[in-house]
């Protein structure tokens, strides 16, 4: 009787487990679909700023600062101009703030295209770990299952393998980073993905 509870906890225990491995791993394929589309976004961004910059450049080439006074006819009147229309400024501002606004949108797709980057990779660090973990501890319960020490013996490597795996903390607890983040990022996705239990 106790060895058929025990049973029924540790496959109660690995179901709790598997709802916190899936989430991870549906957080990993969110994020890795959103690195990708950042990535594209990005890229577009960043020939759009460059045309724009080409195109300004360019402009600014073709009418070098002397030109108004050859425009005058020669005359040697140096005022300067009292508009922005009479030197010319107003057909340069558009193509200027046009390539500003494209630069600055640019910064901020970087940044948080880097903090997707950043997540990515603690996420796929977690799943990874995790795939290690199940790989080890899958080999030795299958190497103890036909031995009856198996009641003692798997505990003691099942907390070796995580206290190997896991010394800069227990992934599992409500407080990690990388949990929170998955959690808050899936609901944010879909509210239905509110965790019911661990």
């Amino acid at each position: 009787m106790r060895t058929f509870l025990l049973i029924i906890l540790a496959s109660l225990a690995v179901g709790c487990a598997s709802s916190t491995r899936t989430r991870e791993v549906h957080c990993l394929g969110s994020l890795m679909l959103e690195v990708w589309q950042s990535q594209e976004e990005l890229d577009s961004l960043e020939a759009d700023w460059r045309v724009a910059w080409k195109a300004r450049s360019s402009t600014a080439r073709r009418s070098p600062p002397l030109s108004y006074l050859a425009d005058n006819g020669g005359t040697t009147d140096l005022s300067i101009p009292t508009s922005p229309v009479e030197a010319g400024t107003v057909a340069e501002t558009n193509p200027r703030r046009m390539e500003d606004d494209l630069y600055q949108r640019l910064i901020d797709r970087r940044a948080g295209y880097r903090q997707s980057v950043d997540w990515y990779r603690r996420v796929s660090r977690r799943v990874q770990t995790r795939l290690d973990e199940d790989e080890m501890l899958y080999s030795t319960l299958g190497t103890l299952a036909a031995s009856p020490m198996m009641l003692v013996f798997y505990p003691i490597v099942r907390w070796n393998v995580r206290s190997v795996l896991w010394d800069d903390g227990d992934p599992d607890s409500l407080d990690d980073p990388v949990r929170r983040f998955c959690t808050g990022r899936l609901e944010d996705i879909d509210p239905s993905n509110a965790p019911l239990g661990p």
